[in-house]
């Protein structure tokens, strides 16, 4: 069966437009969300004692070490974004990569581990969620694995 000309060109034209469509990303509309995302979005009250209310705020990452050769691998994001109540997003070039909630795994005395999960909406970017949160000083955060050949990450305050 032969299809007439206008039917080939408008099933072109609406095959074209599909696939603009779908590599169209929505990383402004995403980043956008994190800004404007409400504060108990995930939780109703504040996760973080007095010591750790310092990890709010946007830390850039200057090393990633560790893994099994201890070399880590070069930074491929630009910021890390904590808002209040736990809401988190990593970002590259002002584009998101990953966002969701941080979750308390254990709090022993001054020991905190964390877990970065993903919103359901998000790439998951981060395959190493467990850490470790220490802080030196008011303007660096280094977030180590809890356990072996794992990655750790340097952070500064942006």
């Amino acid at each position: 069966m032969i299809i007439p000309k206008l039917n080939r060109i408008c099933l072109l034209i609406l095959i074209a437009c599909i696939g603009l469509l779908s590599c169209e990303k929505d990383d402004d509309i995403v980043y956008d969300a994190i800004d404007e995302l409400a504060e108990k979005y995930y939780y109703e009250s504040e996760i973080f004692d007095d010591p750790y209310l310092d990890i709010y705020g946007q830390w850039k990452c200057y090393d990633i070490s560790g893994g099994w050769t201890d070399q880590g691998y070069e930074v491929d994001f630009d910021l890390l974004k904590i808002k209040r109540f736990g809401i988190y997003g990593f970002l590259r070039n002002d584009s998101i990569l990953e966002y969701g909630y941080i979750r308390i795994d254990t709090l022993i005395n001054t020991n905190l581990i964390i877990s970065f999960v993903p919103d359901e909406n998000s790439d998951l970017y981060l395959p190493d969620p467990e850490k470790w949160v220490h802080f030196f000083g008011e303007d660096t955060l280094f977030l180590p694995s809890p356990c072996c050949d794992r990655y750790d990450f340097h952070f500064v305050r942006e």
